[in-house]
């Protein structure tokens, strides 16, 4: 489906912004009902009655939910442009604060959106190619401010890791944790928790 351009019907005709906004609307019914329903759950129906609308007026811009689903998810790629910034290098902070940084904004980031996220996760996970896709974007936005520290960092003498398997391996242990971070109580507060990942993340780099 089109995710950039205008809104179209299931039949490719272009239409205006009253209709783009009801889009807008049933994308957000659908990233609303995520917070309290599993996708498999939701039915078109739902997603109309918190729209305010219809089951007709959802299959005039999408044929499934999960076109609307790839709506919801472009959106949220959009927005991972935030974890691309690296404002900690231009302002010279030490290497332990600069990573906290990356935690701090990486997390906030994947628990705003910890629905949707997990629903991409799951159809990703079913081999669904469109989400295989929208998951390696959001690695990647989550991994580019790794990537930088380890050019900053330069390679090390003794190093046979390559810097793009280090940030794929920091990224999947970061937004792990970040999906999993209330489960991490029994061990410690978020600030422990957050601290001891920048640490790592820092000696990791340093070994690269």
């Amino acid at each position: 489906m089109n995710t950039t351009g205008p809104a179209l019907t299931v039949d490719g005709r272009i239409v205006g912004e009253r209709a783009l906004a009801t889009r807008q609307r049933l994308a957000d019914a659908l990233a609303h009902l995520l917070s309290s329903h599993p996708f498999s759950d939701i039915k078109v129906t739902d997603i109309a009655r918190r729209a305010g609308t219809s089951p007709a007026s959802f299959y005039q811009y999408f044929s499934t939910i999960e076109d609307a689903l790839q709506l919801v998810a472009h959106q949220v790629i959009q927005e991972s442009g935030q974890l691309t910034s690296d404002p900690a290098a231009a302002e010279g902070c030490g290497p332990l604060t600069a990573a906290r940084q990356v935690i701090d904004r990486l997390f906030g980031f994947w628990q705003a959106h910890q629905a949707v996220i997990r629903t991409i996760d799951a159809k990703a996970a079913e081999g669904d190619v469109r989400f295989v896709e929208v998951r390696n974007q959001l690695l990647s936005a989550a991994g580019t401010p790794l990537d930088r520290a380890v050019a900053r960092q330069g390679p090390s003498a003794r190093s046979t890791t390559r810097s793009k398997v280090l940030t794929g391996a920091l990224v999947t242990l970061l937004t792990s944790a970040a999906t999993h971070e209330s489960g991490f109580e029994a061990w410690g507060t978020r600030d422990e928790l957050r601290d001891c990942l920048a640490s790592l993340l820092v000696t990791c780099i340093k070994a690269a």
